[in-house]
């Protein structure tokens, strides 16, 4: 029995060894396969993100140009409202002066209605004037009697 004993275990050991060369070049290979993937989808994520890069880069030059050309647009409407701005102030000044000059005018206008007024309710005659003409008057008046005191005699 003692010859049973002894197994030859070399069978054994050479699937022991297969199993643990295969165990160890799947591991390998495993681990090449799940580096290789990591390393495919961080090169996939990189690219991605490179992409969506270079769409911003183009968004943003666009998105520039519109802020340069609104930059642009802004300064010549400041320009403008400056220039607009001096005008109105001219104007103003302009408006304020004539408003002075037609204040000024009416006020000759009133002078010159109220100097007219006064000419028409003023005598012209003299006080001297005047008792001159009292006395012409009632010597017409006498005059005139006589005429008829004369008529109404030759009549009668």
């Amino acid at each position: 029995m003692s010859e049973m004993n002894l197994l030859d275990l070399s069978p054994l050991k050479s699937l022991v060894d297969s199993l643990f060369d295969h165990a160890t070049s799947y591991d390998q290979e495993h681990s090449n396969f799940v580096d290789k993937a990591h390393e495919d989808k961080k090169m996939e994520l990189i690219s991605n993100a490179k992409e969506r890069l270079e769409l911003f880069k183009v968004e943003e030059g666009e998105k520039a140009k519109h802020v340069s050309s609104n930059r642009k647009s802004l300064k010549k409407v400041k320009r403008k409202l400056a220039t607009l701005q001096g005008e109105r102030e001219g104007l103003e000044a302009v408006l304020e002066a004539a408003k002075k000059k037609v204040e000024e005018v009416q006020a000759k206008i009133l002078a010159t209605e109220d100097e007219i007024s006064s000419y028409e309710n003023m005598s012209l005659l003299t006080l001297e004037d005047s008792l001159r003409l009292e006395q012409k008057r009632e010597c017409l008046e006498a005059s005139r009697q006589d005429l008829t005191n004369y008529k109404l005699q030759t009549i009668l």
